[in-house]
């Protein structure tokens, strides 16, 4: 009966895996908001919950700022880049198809590239934006729901903590409101940390990439940022798109992309990310990855998301719960 139970339990949460997710995502906006609300009571005599709508008022100010002055900006040259890829692609194909190794591949394979029938059209592009345009309504109730849940979360943490610790034996509650204290100020700095390695890197490889010339400089940049969320895969997924746009002012510019993004990455990764840790939560390099790699093959883009903290608060949970309180506890 216990394994049946169990089983109709596991087949409900992979049903509501999506919402699960989202939730979590939830709680990472809501221990955001707690953090900066927290700095608003630090800096002034403002009491919470009113600190919180302090944070919410500047939040919606600079969103309506950058609506103005940014987004326009942003979705033109973003524009551009999807007219321009398959300008990229021809290039790129031209200089495989060009170059002094192209004698020494096979007849069928110069044909295949020398196909534009093989490219993605403009009118192919357009489509799947369509076809996502289309699904818009269904994001924005998403974002809808994790953003309600991060306000309501913030408003009253208290309840919702005490809520969860009331599941624990009476014994046991001390020790579990110990380990949700761990989860969220592991999660608080892990945020933290992202945050300055996102509006550093955009800014750098956006600058970067103008002085070099490249087409769409601030596009990229804000790419770049965005996907710097995602530690190790996302520096890999933004590089693609500023290499094909230096394709289209020539090869070697696509090399130089190619070489300053290698240069930022490493910076990054040796100077900025070890400078950041010291005061943030960090993750070692394989477990990013395979839990990278692994929810975004499981579940998807979302998957991808929250790979990372999720993975953070696996290891926090197995360092408390298993090693502290079983193993270090065991007689000698």
């Amino acid at each position: 009966m216990a394994l049946a139970l169990l089983g109709v339990l596991g087949l409900l949460l992979w049903v509501l895996i999506d919402v699960l997710l989202m939730l979590f995502l939830g709680v990472l906006l809501a221990i955001t908001l707690r953090f900066a609300a927290g700095q608003v009571q630090r800096l002034t005599p403002i009491p919470h919950p009113w600190s919180l709508g302090v944070v919410l008022a500047i939040a919606l100010v600079l969103l309506g700022l950058s609506l103005v002055l940014l987004v326009p900006a942003v979705i033109g040259q973003f524009g551009d880049l999807v007219e321009q890829v398959e300008t990229a692609l021809v290039s790129l194909q031209d200089f495989i198809t060009s170059g002094p190794w192209s004698d020494h591949m096979p007849p069928e394979v110069i044909d295949d590239l020398n196909d534009t029938s093989n490219l993605p059209s403009i009118q192919n592009t357009l489509n799947r934006l369509t076809g996502a345009f289309a699904e818009g309504f269904g994001i924005l109730a998403n974002l809808f729901f994790i953003f309600f849940t991060a306000l309501f979360l913030s408003v009253d943490a208290h309840l919702y903590r005490s809520s969860l610790v009331q599941l624990v034996p009476l014994q046991g509650r001390p020790r579990a409101r110990q380990v949700i204290d761990q989860v969220i100020n592991g999660l608080k700095m892990w945020l933290l940390g992202r945050l300055v390695s996102m509006v550093l890197v955009a800014l750098v490889i956006g600058v970067g990439l103008h002085l070099l010339g490249v087409p769409l400089a601030l596009a990229l940049g804000v790419l770049t940022g965005l996907f710097e969320f995602i530690p190790v895969v996302g520096a890999l997924l933004s590089a693609v798109p500023a290499i094909l746009m230096g394709f289209t002012v020539g090869p070697m510019m696509a090399l130089y992309v190619a070489v300053f993004y290698l240069i930022v990455q490493q910076v990054e990764g040796n100077v900025l990310t070890p400078i950041v840790q010291m005061k943030t939560a960090d993750l070692p390099p394989v477990l990013t990855l395979t839990a990278v790699v692994a929810m975004g093959l499981l579940f998807g883009p979302l998957g991808v998301l929250v790979a990372t903290p999720l993975a953070l608060v696996g290891m926090i949970l197995v360092q408390e719960l298993y090693i502290h309180d079983i193993l270090e506890r065991q007689p000698q």
